[in-house]
């Protein structure tokens, strides 16, 4: 239960860093936004991490599979997912990330030899099945017409990424359970990955717009990602990547009620957005009380 606890804490953080996040791009870019919080938070682990974690840690193995999972996800999965918002939308592109947990259970089952149980695995798929709608409730937008069906391939491949940096950053706990170095490598090899974009792309490099008056944005959205990353990262000490990884994905719905504490304001309630609440609780019930 300890694990799914900080699993469910660590989506509600995600689900304020999102909320900030959104508040730093409306005052400057994606490309800003994504540097500076990751570089943000990038310094904050260093400084921990040098504080807490052991030279000799600095030689295990885990710290493959942590760099590895850094690339995966957020770094790829998120250029993926930019890329599906822009060519699909943000109704399809979050229904098919949503699969993401689904993915992860395989990769769980074939690399971790994890156990998924019949009340989990519908655990599971209710929730997916509750963000689906719940998202394309709050994200009206047309069916891809056949000529883009292929852009489906971007937010596919986005939620295989990201099953796969969640096994992988398991694999990396279950070498050397130190879940502040696996966020601290995770966070840097992420920076090192949008750096090299940005020296890559003209267009993103003339993105970058940092002002004074915005850096307090950047260092609170920072503050609380890396929080919630830590937080994920405990509860995948604890527990197994098959149960984490859902209850960890339930900040769409956080993000939600947080809009209206936050931003002042509330999406329309319709039919659909209700059905997806209680489903995706109903998933939530059906994995905490179907773990051994």
């Amino acid at each position: 239960m300890l694990a799914a606890g900080l699993a469910i804490l660590a989506s509600c953080l995600i689900g304020v860093a999102t909320i900030l996040m959104k508040k730093a791009v409306e005052r400057t870019n994606p490309t800003t936004a994504m540097l500076m919080v990751t570089l943000v938070g990038t310094i904050v682990f260093l400084i921990i991490s040098w504080l807490m974690v052991p030279g000799d840690y600095l030689k295990s193995r885990a710290l493959i599979y942590f760099a590895a999972a850094g690339i995966f996800s957020p770094a790829l999965v998120r250029w993926l997912f930019f890329i599906s918002l822009d060519r699909i939308g943000a109704s399809v592109s979050a229904s098919i990330l949503a699969m993401g947990p689904a993915f992860t259970a395989l990769f769980a089952i074939v690399m971790l030899g994890e156990t998924l149980t019949l009340q989990i695995g519908l655990g599971i798929m209710t929730i997916i099945g509750g963000i689906v709608i719940f998202e394309r409730q709050l994200n009206q937008h047309p069916k891809p017409t056949s000529h883009n069906r292929k852009n489906l391939l971007f937010p596919l491949l986005a939620a295989i990424f990201f099953g796969f940096a969640v096994v992988l950053r398991k694999k990396g706990l279950n070498v050397l359970d130190s879940p502040v170095l696996g966020v601290t490598t995770g966070f840097t090899t992420s920076l090192i990955f949008y750096s090299i974009m940005c020296l890559l792309s003209a267009k993103l490099r003339a993105a970058i717009a940092i002002r004074k008056k915005d850096l307090p944005y950047f260092i609170i959205t920072g503050i609380f990602l890396t929080t919630a990353w830590l937080t994920l990262f405990y509860a995948l000490s604890y527990g197994t990547a098959i149960v984490v990884t859902p209850l960890a994905n339930l900040h769409p719905l956080m993000v939600l009620i947080l809009s209206y504490f936050f931003l002042g304001k509330f999406e329309k309630i319709t039919a659909g957005i209700i059905v997806g609440v209680f489903i995706v609780l109903a998933g939530v019930l059906l994995i905490t009380t179907g773990q051994a």
